[in-house]
């Protein structure tokens, strides 16, 4: 594409550019490395600096990540290779040239964007970028080429005969014609015909499904010949990871619609906190550009503004840009739809509002994609957010009693009386608060009331979290009985919080204007929802409730956690439903799915129950093998023998083998003991250092062996096919941690019901994990590869056989390194 500006108007002929190597003179438009010689005094530099660590711009230097960050928002990371990449630069290409190239490349993209964005960008980014930017403005305005045309799907018309399972599923059917490679899978079809006989007779069908059985087809394709035959019926389909509702909702219901029900509706919605409110973010804008956190928070919005001219969803989940940076992501509380700040039918931006679409085309829709946690929030609000739906689909069910369990819990921070005052009163660096901005009529007394209160509670709060602070235990998790013996300060917050709300009250009789009267209302329920929660944290917890505290970066957290979400589910969800459907991959042990029912209140006095386990078709006993090496120190022993042997193991699987590997840890700790002592070598990369999604795409793209390192998070939900994982290495069995405050209530609470704490809770909740570990290994039908449980109390323990009965193929055992390296590279030379 030929450029419409000259290097020579913008001031970029010739430009210092600081690279990793060397900081060198380059000729932009005749792309050459020139001579120091060369330089005139005042020229522009280019910088891409690393995303960890922050360099001081001056009004000289281009900042091309910045702008990377700003013009390519969708992009999974902003590295230098990355950027490169997505904007097809040769990995030939010098350091200096690859840098003129990314911006040539990005003044490209700026040049197409519309003129009200690129003028917005303008105005938060710094210079020297912002006159780069402004100078494109001066320029014609580039032809936009006309979109393509979608293909259409000419086999859509014989939806209309397909009516049963047999037929959808049928090799001729639409779906077996629509796909070149389709095989009918025997546990697919037993799961279908399951779901298809819960949604008819209101059961409840619990379907462990395992990688390949085809689990999203064998529940939706029944869901929506259901709907069909059912038109009055409503379905909900849940699930916990984004990944999975953009799947069902992107790919998998669009195609199933074309072959199977092409007049039903569906939706995907998410929590209002997930978009953003336009109204929020014009007064966001306003208010930064005249405050003093200008030059530092301006920039932080600048990937947000493409996006917006863009986007269809307002989702910011689509943002990897801005939901990557810690300083982009702290403004997001001050941008997202919030039931408390909607100003609701007089808002200017009702009509466009991401968060009110999103909910419309839900509420019209026959089926709806919706999270864990918005599912369980709806109960507790009567159903007004998704209205009446009379089925429901969970899937990764295995996660239900942990979501509802935090979807219950109330949280309590500093920055939560904080924000509130901020949001309501001027501060030194924010001069634009509500009560600033909005016009009263004769309110001087009122306002200064509420100003004089907002005063007192700043002050009382930062007393009492001071002392929290210094009366709390080190630990950094830990429970408490509650907050009025930590503080006696906080003692005083609810009165305050009354006058509080007494005092906004009054500020309503000088408002005229509808708008700003709702805004009030939302900052009074605010206060209301604060003082309950201070309320509730400040008496000892119920025999279901436990109060903790846990010391995140930068704040100090309060929380009521409920113990046991039983009650909660028998009461709010199951008596709205005609029928429910369970499935994951790991519901069981060993067969049985009492742990499950019992965790979430599931019983045959809410549903006729209908287990099923649906066989995989993958041949496990050909791909996979487990092994435990007896030969390493215990792994519930001493941390560091354990960690160095971890270490040489690695280094010599990958030395001997050269394959890619995935570390699993329990603990944060573990995991770097274990970093420390590779040394980078085999080359490794560590959860922490980037964002998840980043890490998982340089493992993903690396060409070579490597290792990832993860913890939590990698347990579950991430899938390597192929060649990309072929080694899992579990380092020890997962069971929760016993200090944990929430864990270690429940089991107390199982104690005095004269239950055993370690069967009935730990060794489930580790089992089912375990599984979930082992099961990153073997993703699609060609996956091949080895487990290593080096953790011995697999073999040693009675719980640990229960755990191997459990796992795909049976464990083996190995003595020594070198039998274990043999024999691993032995087997991967025979394996398929």
């Amino acid at each position: 594409m030929p450029m419409s500006f000259s290097w020579e108007e913008l001031g970029l002929a010739k430009v210092w550019i600081d690279g990793d190597e060397s900081t060198v003179l380059y000729d932009v438009e005749h792309r050459a490395v020139l001579s120091d010689e060369d330089a005139a005094p005042g020229l522009l530099r280019l910088r891409f600096p690393d995303a960890a660590r922050r360099f001081t711009d001056d009004d000289r230097t281009v900042n091309l990540r910045t702008l990377a960050r700003a013009l390519l928002p969708g992009q999974a990371e902003h590295r230098v290779g990355a950027i490169a990449d997505a904007l097809e630069i040769p990995v030939t290409a010098s350091e200096p040239e690859r840098f003129a190239r990314i911006l040539e490349g990005l003044l490209h993209e700026a040049e197409g964007l519309d003129r009200q964005a690129l003028a917005l960008l303008a105005q938060v980014l710094p210079e020297p970028t912002a006159g780069l930017l402004n100078h494109l403005l001066l320029l014609p305005v580039p032809e936009q080429s006309a979109p393509e045309e979608a293909a259409g799907d000419g086999e859509a018309g014989n939806s209309v005969s397909v009516e049963s399972l047999d037929e959808a599923f049928a090799m001729d059917g639409p779906i077996g014609r629509a796909f070149g490679t389709f095989e009918v899978r025997s546990g697919q079809l037993k799961m279908a015909y399951a779901v298809e006989k819960a949604l008819r007779d209101g059961e409840a069908a619990l379907v462990e499904a395992g990688p390949g059985t085809g689990k999203t087809f064998a529940y939706l394709i029944p869901a929506l010949l259901h709907l069909k035959a059912n038109p009055s019926d409503r379905i909900m389909i849940s699930t916990r990871t984004r990944q999975l509702q953009e799947q069902l909702y992107g790919e998998d219901l669009p195609f199933l619609i074309r072959h199977l029900a092409p007049d039903l509706d569906i939706a995907l919605l998410k929590g209002r906190e997930n978009y953003l409110c336009f109204r929020r973010w014009q007064a966001l804008i306003g208010e930064l550009t005249e405050s003093l956190e200008r030059d530092a928070l301006l920039p932080s919005l600048a990937p947000l503004i493409r996006w917006l001219s863009e986007t269809e969803t307002g989702d910011i989940e689509e943002n990897n840009a801005f939901q990557s940076d810690p300083e982009s992501r702290a403004l997001w509380p001050r941008l997202y739809d919030s039931a408390h700040h909607c100003t609701g039918l007089f808002c200017p931006y009702g009509e466009e509002c991401f968060s009110v679409q999103a909910r419309r085309r839900a509420r019209k829709a026959d089926l709806v994609v919706v999270n864990h946690s918005l599912l369980l929030s709806d109960l507790a609000v009567d159903n007004v957010i998704l209205g009446k739906y009379t089925h429901l689909v969970v899937d990764e069910a295995h996660t239900l009693e942990a979501v509802a369990r935090a979807a219950f819990t109330r949280r309590l921070t500093e920055r939560s009386f904080l924000r509130l005052a901020d949001d309501l009163a001027p501060t030194a660096r924010r001069n634009r608060g509500w009560l600033n901005r909005t016009p009263f009529v004769g309110a001087t007394d009122a306002r200064q009331r509420v100003e004089d209160l907002l005063s007192k509670l700043r002050i009382l709060t930062g007393t009492a979290f001071r002392q929290f602070a210094e009366n709390l235990p080190d630990e950094r998790r830990a429970a408490f009985n509650a907050l009025t013996e930590l503080s006696e300060e906080i003692g005083e917050s609810p009165i305050l919080l009354t006058q509080l709300e007494d005092a906004l009250d009054r500020l309503s009789d000088h408002l005229e204007e509808d708008e700003p009267l709702k805004e009030l209302e939302g900052y009074i329920r605010t206060v209301q929802a604060l003082r309950e929660t201070v309320e509730a944290l400040s008496s000892p917890p119920s025999d279901n409730t436990v109060h903790w505290y846990e010391r995140a970066t930068r704040a100090l957290v309060f929380q009521a956690t409920p113990l046991d979400v039983a009650p909660f589910l028998e009461k709010l969800l199951y008596p709205r439903l005609k029928a429910l459907v369970l499935t994951s991959a790991t519901l069981s042990l060993g067969g049985d799915f009492d742990f499950l029912c019992r965790s979430i209140g599931l019983s045959d006095e809410a549903f006729p129950l209908q287990p099923l386990i649906a066989e995989s078709p993958f041949e496990y006993e050909q791909r996979m093998r487990i092994v435990v090496p007896r030969f390493l120190p215990p792994a519930h022993g001493e941390l560091e023998p354990y960690t160095q042997a971890l270490a040489e193991l690695i280094g010599g699987l990958s030395q001997r083998l050269g394959r890619k590997g995935l570390a699993l840890f329990t603990s944060y700790a573990m995991m770097q003991a274990v970093q420390r002592e590779m040394r980078d070598d085999p080359p490794t990369l560590v959860q922490g250092d980037v964002s998840r999604t980043a890490l998982i795409e340089r493992f993903k793209r690396s060409p070579s062996p490597i290792w990832l390192l993860g913890t939590e998070s990698f347990w579950e939900g991430v899938d390597f096919p192929g060649d990309e994982l072929e080694i899992v290495l579990v380092t020890r069995l997962p069971f929760p941690v016993p200090t944990d405050p929430v864990l270690a209530a429940m089991g107390e609470r199982l104690s005095r019901l004269g239950r055993d704490p370690f069967v009935d809770l730990s060794i489930p909740l580790a089992g089912l994990k375990l599984r979930q570990g082992v099961g990153r290994l073997i993703r699609t039908i060609g996956d091949h590869g080895l487990v290593l449980l080096t953790d011995q109390r697999i073999v040693t323990r009675g719980y640990g056989r229960l755990f191997a009965r459990s796992l795909p193929v049976p464990v083996d055992v190995v003595t020594s390194e070198a039998a274990l390296l043999d024999d691993a590279a032995e087997w991967f030379n025979r394996a398929p």
